[in-house]
């Protein structure tokens, strides 16, 4: 049965927020000041989620979404809402975490950096391999479910990449069934070279098996590779990995006048002109001022940022766990002639826990969306570096980190947020803490 309720305002997760008196109503496509009718579709003790039934009296800022799977897929929260207003809601989102989670009351948050392109900005997606019909396809999944959606024609993606998807899941059609079982199929795309990679997860698989697999997308303009892996557990619980590589397993990027080469084991950026633009934001504010400021990266992945602040004088020390991450980076460093630059490849805690006090001027990290461990925070409480720039995913997970590290340590200067992923409900924040 409809129920007619009032859109409060925008949650983490795109969710729009209801309230009554007896319970907390999660709405998804609602925007702020809508009165809509909902059919609740999974109720607990002191909130439900419900499903958009119709829209009663409309918001400003709803528009058409263009995605003809928008309403069924999971991908993106957005598309209902016009891009300024979607811009807003992130900041909101970002601001209401920072003082409920982390209790900060006084930071200079700045307007939101947009991303230059609202659609067509993707230059790496992951798609999920289904069949339908007796028909391979590409796509994704419903929210909050394991059911499949076509995806190959999603907006996200850029168009050359999308002139590839299309290849890859015409060559997919055309077949009744696999030489193997293929999972996943990863698309990644280089920006300044126009040229892709095709990343394939099977579970298992040999190498005759793998072989024909990646022998059926030999031939697709501007794909210099492709890779498969299998990985699967032994009955001895050992993970066993298989790696097949057809052509070159690597991209090249452009990044501040730098050539960087990125494996298909290393990550990869989404938003290629959104990263640029976040760490000429970051490098303004670090403003090496001598040639002895010395620099520690955490989660430095194939090392960007701490090579960019290299070439501008600063002396950097990198820390990444990923090994391949790691050879790519120095691959950057010595084919770009960078030096005064180091990284090591360690887990960030285990690398902090032999700094010295004082041993580094400046700290930027940037950790996976779970956030820092209490072990590197308490690492960081230790080493008392006057400045730390934070780059966080995850709004929650930055707040509760920056809740600690300015307990007793720090304060919160400046906050930047930026719109890696414009459509969604994840937003990219930049903040500077100093020591007080």
């Amino acid at each position: 049965m409809s129920q007619s309720f009032t859109i409060e305002r925008v949650v983490a997760g795109g969710w729009g927020l209801s309230r009554s008196e007896s319970i907390v109503t999660f709405i998804r496509g609602g925007l702020p000041g809508e009165v809509v009718t909902v059919t609740p579709d999974e109720w607990h003790p002191d909130y439900q989620f419900a499903t958009l039934d119709e829209v009663l009296v409309a918001s400003p800022h709803r528009v058409q979404a263009p995605c003809s799977v928008y309403e069924d897929c999971g991908g993106c929260q957005f598309q209902h809402a016009r891009y300024e207003a979607q811009l807003q809601y992130k900041q909101d989102v970002l601001e209401e975490a920072f003082s409920r989670i982390g209790r900060i009351e006084q930071a200079i948050f700045n307007d939101p950096v947009p991303s230059p392109f609202p659609y067509e900005y993707r230059r790496r997606v992951r798609f999920r391999v289904f069949q339908q019909h007796g028909t391979f396809h590409l796509g994704f999944v419903r929210e909050r479910s394991h059911s499949p959606v076509r995806g190959a024609g999603c907006l996200l993606v850029a168009k050359p990449m999308g002139q590839v998807i299309e290849y890859v899941e015409g060559r997919l059609a055309g077949l009744r069934k696999l030489p193997a079982f293929l999972s996943h199929v990863e698309i990644r795309s280089s920006d300044a070279f126009g040229t892709h990679l095709i990343l394939c997860t099977v579970p298992r698989a040999s190498q005759d098996q793998a072989r024909e697999l990646l022998a059926l997308f030999e031939g697709i303009p501007t794909v210099v590779g492709c890779v498969l892996t299998a990985s699967s557990v032994t009955a001895s619980h050992k993970r066993r990995v298989r790696r097949v590589v057809l052509g070159e397993p690597h991209l090249f990027e452009r990044f501040q006048d730098m050539i960087i080469r990125i494996s298909d084991r290393s990550f990869m950026q989404a938003n290629w002109a959104i990263y640029s633009m976040i760490f000429q934001t970051l490098a303004d504010w670090v403003n090496v001022r001598e040639r002895q400021t010395r620099v520690l990266e955490l989660y430095a992945g194939v090392g960007c940022v701490g090579l960019g602040l290299a070439k501008n004088g600063a002396l950097v020390t990198e820390v990444e766990e990923n090994p391949y991450a790691v050879a790519d980076a120095k691959l950057a460093a010595s084919q770009n002639h960078i030096g005064r630059f180091r990284i090591r490849a360690a887990k960030a805690e285990d690398f902090l826990a032999t700094v010295a006090a004082d041993e580094y001027d400046v700290v930027v990290l940037d950790p996976p969306r779970t956030g820092l461990s209490r072990r590197g925070i308490e690492s960081l409480e230790r080493i008392r570096t006057p400045r730390l720039f934070y780059l966080s995913c995850d709004a929650s997970s930055l707040a509760r980190d920056l809740n600690r590290l300015c307990a007793t340590l720090y304060r919160v200067r400046r906050v930047q947020a930026f719109d890696m992923f414009p459509q969604t409900a994840h937003i990219e924040t930049l903040v500077e803490l100093v020591r007080v």
